[in-house]
C-alpha cells in the first residue's frame, strides 16, 4: 500500500470512529477510538462512511457491523488497561492496574425508523483495579484516569440520552441521563494522556464542583447547542446536582435514579470558535465557558476565630474555563494528522473549592513517521493550585492539633505533573502506549517526595 493510500485509509477510519462516538463524554485517545471516549462535540462532521474493519480486532464481525451501521445502529465493545508504578518518591513505592471494559450503542433513528435528526446514545462499563496515586499518597490528581467511580459492579450505567438535530444541524438538543462534561470543556484530544489532570476533562471542573458531573456518572439534564455559523457555536444546559455522585452508596450501578441527594441545578454556558486555518485546513477549537451551581455550600474557615466557633458562611460555586487546540503543521489528511498544540485555564471559587486554578499546556504529533502513520507522541505539563483559604484552614488545623482538612497530611498548596508518552499502533484494533509521569509535590504537599511513575496504557477495540 502506498503512503497516500495509507493516509486516505487512516483518515476514513478516524473520521468514521469520531462520528460513531458523536456523543461520548470523555476522551481516551484520538486514535484509540472506543467506548465513551469522545465528547458529543467531536472533531469530525456528523456523517461519515461506515467504520473500517481495520479499526477493530475482529474486523467487520463477519459483515454484521456494516449491516448494522447501514440501518442506523453502531455498536462498540472495547477494553482499556492502564498500569502505573512509582519507582521513586511518594510515601511508598508500588504499582497498580486499572481497567475498563465498555459497551456503547448509538442508534440513528432517521435511518432505522425515519425520525429525522433523532438519535439515542448509551454506554455501559465495567471497571476494575486500583490507582497508584492513592498508593503513593496523592489524592488530588490520579495518574490513571480510567480508575474509579465504576461502583465495583459487573455493569455500571454511564449515560443514556436522546439527541435531536434540527435545521440541518444548526440546532442540537440532548436530554436524558448525561454528565455535564459530556459536552462542556470537552475534547477528544485530552485522553492522548493517561493522567486524570486532563483526561477526560480538566480535573479542576469535576474536582472543584460536584455539579460539574463527569464520566462515568451521569445526572438528569439537557443541553441546547446552536451554531450561528459553521465555525461557531453557543451552548447551555440545565443539570441536576446530586451530592451522592461518584459514591458507591448512591451511584454504585448508575441505575439508581433517586433524587434524595439533589441540592440544586448546574447551569453551564460555552461559546466556541472552530476555524480551519490556511490552505491545508488545519483545524482549531477555541472555547470560553462559565458554570453556576445553585447549591449552597459551606465555605472554608478563614480565621482561628471562625475555626473555634464552627460557623462558616455559605455560597454558590462558579467555574470559568478557557480551552484551545490548534494544528500548526499537517503531516497527513486526517483531522488529527499533524502537530497539535493544546492549552487551557480553569478557575473556581477558592472559598468553596479545593481546586482553584489549573493551567495546562500540551503537544501532540501524529503521523510524523511515514512508516507508522497511526503512531502519536504526546507531552503534557499540568499545574494545579489549591485554594489558599483551604491552605489557611489546614495551617490552623495543624496549629490547634486537629485532623487536617481535605484528608491531607500537610498544608496543600500546588501540584504539577509532566507526562510524556508514545502511542503505538500495534495491530488491527490494538494500541499500546508507554507512559512516563513525574509528579511534583504529590497531593500538593511539600512533605511528600516527588514521584517518578512509569507505566503504559493499552486499548483493544473489538
Amino acid at each position: 500500500m502506498t503512503r497516500n493510500s495509507q493516509s486516505r485509509a487512516t483518515q476514513i477510519r478516524i473520521v468514521a470512529a469520531l462520528a460513531m462516538a458523536l456523543a461520548a463524554p470523555t476522551a481516551k485517545a484520538q486514535v484509540n477510538n472506543g467506548v465513551g471516549i469522545l465528547p458529543s462535540e467531536a472533531l469530525a462532521p456528523p456523517t461519515a462512511p461506515p467504520p473500517a474493519p481495520s479499526d477493530h480486532l475482529f474486523g467487520d464481525w463477519g459483515g454484521l457491523r456494516t449491516q448494522l451501521h447501514n440501518i442506523g445502529i453502531d455498536l462498540t465493545v472495547d477494553w482499556v488497561a492502564e498500569v502505573a508504578g512509582n519507582v521513586s518518591g511518594g510515601v511508598k513505592q508500588g504499582a497498580t492496574y486499572a481497567g475498563q471494559v465498555g459497551f456503547e450503542a448509538d442508534v440513528d433513528w432517521e435511518k432505522l425508523a425515519g425520525f429525522k435528526g433523532f438519535s439515542t446514545h448509551m454506554v455501559l462499563v465495567n471497571r476494575q483495579g486500583a490507582n497508584d496515586s492513592n498508593l503513593f499518597g496523592d489524592h488530588l490528581i490520579p495518574v490513571q484516569e480510567i480508575y474509579g467511580a465504576g461502583g465495583n459492579v459487573l455493569v455500571h450505567l454511564v449515560y443514556v440520552y436522546a439527541e435531536q438535530s434540527l435545521l440541518d444541524g444548526r440546532v442540537d438538543i440532548a436530554v436524558g441521563r448525561m454528565p455535564v462534561l459530556n459536552d462542556f470543556d470537552a475534547s477528544p484530544l485530552n485522553c492522548n494522556f493517561m493522567n486524570n489532570g486532563l483526561c477526560g476533562n480538566p480535573k479542576e471542573l469535576p474536582g472543584a464542583d460536584i455539579g460539574m458531573s463527569s464520566y462515568p456518572d451521569a445526572v438528569w439534564g439537557g443541553r441546547v447547542r446552536v451554531r450561528p455559523t459553521p465555525q461557531t457555536y453557543i451552548q447551555t444546559g440545565l443539570y441536576e446536582v446530586n451530592q451522592g455522585l461518584y459514591t458507591n452508596q448512591y451511584y454504585r450501578t448508575g441505575f439508581e435514579f433517586n433524587g434524595a441527594r439533589d441540592s440544586g441545578v448546574e447551569v453551564p454556558v460555552e461559546i466556541a470558535y472552530e476555524p480551519q486555518i490556511g490552505p491545508q485546513a488545519m483545524p482549531g477549537h477555541y472555547k470560553l465557558g462559565f458554570a453556576y451551581d445553585s447549591s449552597t455550600d459551606q465555605q472554608f474557615f478563614t480565621s482561628s476565630a471562625a475555626l473555634l466557633s464552627g460557623t462558616p458562611s455559605t455560597g454558590n460555586k462558579t467555574n470559568y474555563w478557557i480551552a484551545a487546540d490548534q494544528m500548526i503543521f499537517r503531516n497527513g489528511p486526517g483531522p488529527t494528522d499533524g502537530i497539535i498544540l493544546l492549552a487551557g485555564y480553569v478557575h473556581s471559587d477558592p472559598a468553596l473549592s479545593n481546586y482553584t486554578d489549573q493551567v495546562y499546556i500540551a503537544a501532540l504529533d501524529r503521523d510524523f513517521w511515514p512508516a507508522r502513520p497511526q503512531d502519536t507522541i504526546g507531552i503534557l505539563f499540568n499545574y494545579q493550585h489549591v485554594s489558599d483559604q483551604l491552605a489557611a484552614e489546614q495551617a490552623l488545623d495543624a496549629e490547634f492539633g486537629l485532623p487536617i482538612a481535605g484528608n491531607a497530611t500537610g498544608v496543600q498548596t500546588h501540584e504539577a505533573i509532566l507526562e510524556v508518552n508514545y502511542d503505538i499502533h500495534v495491530a488491527r484494533g490494538i494500541s499500546f502506549e508507554p507512559d512516563f509521569q513525574y509528579v511534583f509535590r504529590p497531593n500538593a504537599q511539600a512533605n511528600i517526595k516527588d514521584a517518578a511513575v512509569f507505566g503504559f496504557k493499552s486499548h483493544i477495540n473489538f
